[in-house]
């Protein structure tokens, strides 16, 4: 400002010596010229570029303003820009004013300078330039002076004042805004939700620092944001520590508004529930005690704001049920029935059973893996006993009401409210009977179509929750199937024909807003159904399904490739004549439809062209025209395999077709031929599998497997060399079953204890070495190709 003032001045005394013949003075035009000066250095100040920041910085800029941060970046960045630009203008008027009475004083002691030097002209004779040149330098120098004194005795002038202290509202809104930013990372599932609790809690406790206001310093939750972010995004070992180090922070500060909360421990309990880890369950139990004992007084009584909630007795349950076990549904049980006495009899009022609780301990026996039907069944009886426990358990609170008179006033209290949300809906009814689907027990259909007449009695008498919907009906139909009875083709038709009746009946245009609407996965079950009966009739049945499923032109029952693959496993299985041919011709109406339609829904897979294979290799007991038949036809599915862009041959096929030659062509030399082709093909590309390694001894000679596996034979190790009788598949060479796609063994399917191991049978031998038995040509068509 100091030198705008100085520059004003020496225009003016540039004028005054031009224009001194004039008794008046105009300082109009000087003023003018430094106004846009002025006014241009100010708004090249006042712009900030804020397009480098990231949105995060620039919410950061906004709440240290107390301004709002939603929006986009742009959205951001003009609020930030129109903030500056109206500080800018405050700051300009009140230094144009002080400048402007500056220049006003600087001009009057002009002026009256130059009055008294025109008064005075005779008496001296010393030219007014010269004196005003003078007064000009005295006041550069009294200005110099001025200036170093307050450069020394006062600091700098800052353009921004100091920013006031937020208020107890403003803090509010602050901190509320940093926890939702957190959540909203959570919900996205972004791993900086971590970095940015953490950021939240140091800078609030630098503010907290700085400042001293109480209202500033990190509490509970901002804690418990950071123990979820853990949870959700890294692990629950590291939702445990934090939860570890928020109890050490409160005992050693003992204040309250860092003690952990029912919050706290139950997202811990949820993030073990939701992992894979070893001994979740376990883990999320002791949390459980860990937390009853934390929340325990001297005297006995529970802390209500610390104790345990049915919501965190339900993680603990859900934790349980994930580990797919008798012993953890046994223990989920347990718990079930403790809150059931908490409920009555325990000093944790907080506790008591809900519908979710009821619905995890079935889903824990629903889902139990077993390799034993009856185990299957007993678990699928577990499961209703559970539902059976629910209604009378509910039962037993209406009746409590009606003892109390609590249902009488007209107002729904905590009972009533508590009873109305016990009863048992459409879902718990559905885990039941999928309970009994899974068991695969010979009575499953029959139970499952009971629970299903009883959920429609209900739903008859205006109990809506209870109303069967589509996965209710589709679930019914799976136990039918899965029951493996020999009518049970029919049975889940008549299931799917009461479908397709209730659908007409509601009218049902559109599956979403339709209860019950059959769907490809219902005439699927169905077809799964006819495969498994496998009377007679039942391939023409598929058929007939299939081609419904093809001509309707309601999306939702759409065939795809498992409508396909299943109605060639019916042709495959059934005794129908030339169902080789029957099985060719519905894989090349498959191409055309898919060719057609081009829904990668209907695309063929080895699945299905395996099936038709198998359907060829079980044509042994057919007339020789048919064999010949079914042999050529065997023989040109290869070859399309071999030629396809959507479909290559696997170890299966490979397997399939050589059955094919075992099954189909009469031993000699033609057979050997084929049969050890295809084997050394299968050693070259490493897809040497127990089905090809069975069928290839089945189908040639002694003496050309002693050839075919003399390599192999050669390759073992010299002490543990076996004859070649008895060489196994592990016996063969790694490179020869490389590429072999076997399925892993799910986790059901680990070895059994020793105590509950069967004994090995005995087994016939022949001058000491075990004779392998004959294998039947029975077997699941389109999964292995290995016999049942």
């Amino acid at each position: 400002m100091r030198v705008l003032l100085l520059s004003f001045i020496v225009s003016t005394y540039l004028n005054a010596c031009n224009a001194f013949v004039g008794p008046t003075f105009s300082i109009s035009r000087s003023v003018d010229s430094i106004t846009p000066l002025y006014s241009s250095s100010i708004e090249k100040e006042s712009k900030v570029d804020y397009s480098c920041l990231t949105v995060a910085a620039l919410k950061d800029e906004l709440r240290s303003r107390g301004l709002k941060v939603g929006g986009k970046k742009m959205e951001l960045i003009e609020r930030l820009q129109e903030y500056h630009q109206h500080e800018s203008k405050e700051e300009e008027t009140e230094e144009e004013t002080v400048v402007q009475s500056d220049i006003e004083s600087a001009i009057q002691e002009l002026n009256e300078n130059i009055e008294s030097l025109e008064e005075d002209e005779q008496e001296d004779a010393t030219p007014v330039s010269s004196l005003l040149s003078d007064t000009l330098s005295d006041i550069l120098n009294e200005d110099t002076l001025e200036t170093q004194k307050e450069k020394e005795s006062s600091p700098k002038r800052k353009r921004k004042s100091k920013p006031k202290q937020r208020t107890k509202a403003q803090i509010k809104k602050l901190k509320f805004l940093m926890q939702q930013d957190v959540e909203q990372l959570i919900q996205d599932k972004n791993t900086t939700a971590i970095a940015k609790a953490l950021e939240n809690i140091d800078r609030l406790t630098v503010l907290y620092n700085q400042e001293g206001n109480s209202d500033y310093k990190p509490k509970t939750i901002d804690y418990n944001l950071l123990i979820r972010a853990h949870g959700k995004l890294t692990s629950p070992t590291k939702a445990l520590e934090v939860l570890m180090e928020l109890e050490q922070l409160y005992k050693d500060t003992d204040e309250e508004d860092i003690r952990p909360s029912v919050i706290s421990y139950t997202e811990v309990i949820d993030a073990y529930a939701k992992s894979n880890t070893r001994n979740a369950a376990e883990k999320a139990e002791e949390l459980l005690f860990r937390m009853m004992t934390a929340a325990e007084r001297p005297d006995g009584s529970m802390d209500e704001k610390l104790a345990p909630t049915s919501i965190t007795c339900d993680a603990v349950l859900n934790a349980w049920a994930k580990q797919g076990t008798v012993a953890a549904a046994e223990r989920a049980e347990v718990i079930l029935d403790r809150m059931e006495y908490m409920r009555t009899n325990g000093r944790i009022s907080s506790i008591q059973p809900t519908s979710y609780s009821f619905a995890t301990v079935i889903s824990a026996w629903a889902k139990c893996r077993f390799t034993d039907r009856l185990v299957g069944k007993e678990n699928a009886e577990r499961a209703q006993f559970i539902l059976n426990k629910m209604n009378d358990f509910r039962r037993k609170i209406e009746l409590e009401e009606k003892k109390q008179g609590l249902d009488q006033d007209g107002e729904d209290n905590d009972v009533v409210l508590y009873s109305q949300q016990l009863q048992a809906d459409a879902v718990l009814y559905n885990s039941v009977i999928d309970a009994w689907a899974r068991s695969t027990d010979p009575i499953s259909g029959t139970k499952a179509e009971e629970l299903l007449f009883e959920m429609e009695e209900k739903a008859r008498l205006g109990d809506e929750k209870v109303a069967p919907d589509t996965i209710t009906y589709n679930s019914v139909i799976n136990a039918i199937a899965n029951s493996g009875h020999m009518n049970a083709g029919r049975n889940a038709e008549k299931i799917l024909v009461k479908m397709e009746k209730a659908a007409s009946e509601n009218n049902c245009d559109d599956e979403s807003s339709c209860r019950i609407q059959p769907n490809t996965s219902s005439y699927n079950q169905v077809l799964k159904a006819y495969a498994k009966g496998n009377t007679a009739g039942s391939a023409q049945r598929a058929d007939l399904i299939l081609t419904h499923m093809l001509q309707t032109k309601d999306k939702p029952i759409q065939p795809d490739v498992i409508s396909f693959s299943t109605v060639l496993d019916v042709w495959a299985k059934s005794k129908e004549p030339n169902k080789a041919q029957q099985a060719y011709t519905i894989l090349q109406k498959m191409l055309e439809y898919y060719e057609s339609t081009g829904n990668e829904k209907i695309k063929p897979n080895a699945v299905t062209y395996n099936t038709v294979l198998n359907a060829c290799a079980f044509s042994a007991y057919t007339p020789e025209k048919e064999k010949k038949q079914a042999m050529s036809i065997a023989v040109k599915v290869f070859d399309e395999m071999k030629s396809s862009t959507i479909v290559k041959p696997d170890a299966i096929t490979h397997g399939m077709v050589i059955k094919c030659f075992a099954n189909l062509v009469p031993q000699g030399k033609i057979r050997n031929k084929m049969a050890s082709e295809i084997f050394t093909k299968c050693t070259e590309e490493g897809l040497v599998n127990g089905l090809v390694f069975d069928e290839i001894r089945r189908a040639v000679s002694s003496n050309t497997v002693k050839q075919l596996l003399a390599e192999a034979h050669a390759l073992q190790h010299s002490r543990r060399k076996k004859p070649l009788h008895r060489m196994e598949l592990r016996d063969l060479p790694k490179s020869w079953k490389i590429n072999v796609q076997e399925k892993k063994p799910r986790q059901r399917r680990k070895k059994k204890k020793k105590e509950e191991e069967k004994k090995p049978r005995e087994v016939a031998t022949f001058d000491g070495d075990p004779i392998k038995p004959m294998r039947r040509i029975v077997e699941q068509s389109w999964q292995s190709g290995r016999d049942v």
